[in-house]
């Protein structure tokens, strides 16, 4: 988990979208800038190692085509493997293995499947749906950046680095024969792919979630620090042992930024400024969406009442100062940050800080909320139509 105080939305431009504020450009920018190509939802780790072997045996078995036609290319063709991986992960976890399918994308729809090839005593395929959308939200929408960050796949291309190679050689085989394997390869022939279920429970025992054996964990580690600002936040977090927390608080960033700042690699790349950054940032955004959150309580609870009945209360009126001094907070941060890159990681909320800055009464602050809020539904689109206002 990123070291963050408050949630924000992990799919702001969709129509399930929780960003009411527009936090989410900042929160994204911020994380890169700490971990690069790490993000909540890039939990695990043995996600690489399934996409690289899924990569290695489309480079085998068929004739890829150069540029962004192959990139293309290489990217559809993991689709296949990682529905069958899918269902090893949740067999092993049937099995009792624990853990074997946490984190699994399309966990869902892969137990759906998996009972009905348990059930019907049929042999296993890959001829199903694992997630509504796969290509965005499967294995290579969610972990590519992170192999590209961890030098295991060539940026523009796809193709897989010299670690990659190494790493996929680790990962179990899966039982098929050579013309299975060949077909595995291709999206358009993959659908006649079978096994039976005892082989997809035997290989399940070494490709699962947690099967990892030590050598497949030593390179996974190397390619999680091979970019300089994951290798100094990794140094840091070992050196906090048992301190790192489950959520991540004001006292347990500061502790990250004190250790920061005695590795001079990490000076040198700003990362205890990042940290600075998330933590005003973070106040600020906490302080608005309280206030924003009472609004929406309020338009729910007291619908035929003036908001002039609201913003007397004195609560009210201590959450607005509140608002008001981070973001006097925020808008000082950007001013003083010597930081470019920080800086412009900012930006966004910080230009809005400084609006926020600006109301000299609840009532304004009220008006001012519910303006960004507009902006920011009416930038999201859910059928093809802007994205109505919750208040």
């Amino acid at each position: 988990m990123l070291p963050f105080l408050t949630e924000y939305d992990p799919v702001g431009g969709s129509s399930g979208s929780i960003d009411p504020l527009g936090a989410l450009q900042t929160y994204v920018t911020l994380a890169d800038l700490l971990l690069p190509g790490v993000t909540t939802i890039t939990t695990r780790s043995r996600y690489l190692s399934m996409v690289c072997a899924a990569l290695a045996g489309a480079e085998k078995h068929r004739q890829i085509l150069p540029g962004a036609s192959g990139l293309a290319q290489r990217r559809k063709a993991v689709e296949p493997f990682e529905r069958l991986w899918a269902l090893a992960c949740v067999a092993a976890r049937e099995a009792g293995h624990e853990g074997a399918a946490d984190g699994l994308r399309g966990i869902t729809y892969a137990e759906k499947i998996y009972r009905n090839f348990a059930s019907g005593g049929k042999k296993v395929n890959c001829d199903f749906k694992l997630l509504k959308y796969q290509s965005r939200t499967g294995a290579v929408g969610t972990y590519w950046t992170a192999l590209v960050g961890g030098q295991l796949v060539e940026a523009d291309t796809g193709s897989l680095a010299d670690e990659g190679r190494e790493l996929a050689e680790q990962f179990p085989e899966m039982p098929l024969e050579s013309k299975d394997r060949e077909r595995l390869a291709d999206p358009e022939k993959a659908h006649r792919v079978s096994l039976s279920l005892e082989d997809l429970i035997a290989w399940s025992e070494t490709c699962h979630m947690q099967a990892a054996g030590h050598k497949e964990r030593q390179q996974l580690g190397e390619a999680l620090t091979a970019d300089d600002r994951r290798e100094c936040v990794g140094r840091a977090l070992a050196k906090m042992t048992d301190e790192i927390p489950d959520a991540w608080d004001t006292s347990a960033l500061a502790r990250l930024r004190q250790i920061l700042a005695t590795l001079p690699r990490a000076i040198e790349l700003g990362l205890p400024v990042v940290i600075d950054a998330i933590v005003v940032t973070e106040h600020f955004h906490e302080a608005v969406l309280a206030v924003f959150e009472t609004l929406l309580w309020w338009g729910t609870q007291n619908a035929g009442k003036p908001v002039a009945d609201l913003v007397v209360d004195r609560d009210f009126r201590k959450a607005a100062d509140r608002c008001r001094e981070t973001a006097k907070n925020l808008w000082g941060f950007r001013e003083r940050c010597e930081r470019f890159d920080v800086r412009d990681a900012v930006d966004g909320l910080a230009g809005w800080s400084f609006q926020v800055d600006r109301c000299r009464s609840e009532h304004e602050l009220v008006t001012e909320l519910l303006h960004r809020h507009h902006r920011v539904q009416s930038g999201k689109m859910d059928g093809g139509m802007p994205k109505r206002d919750w208040i």
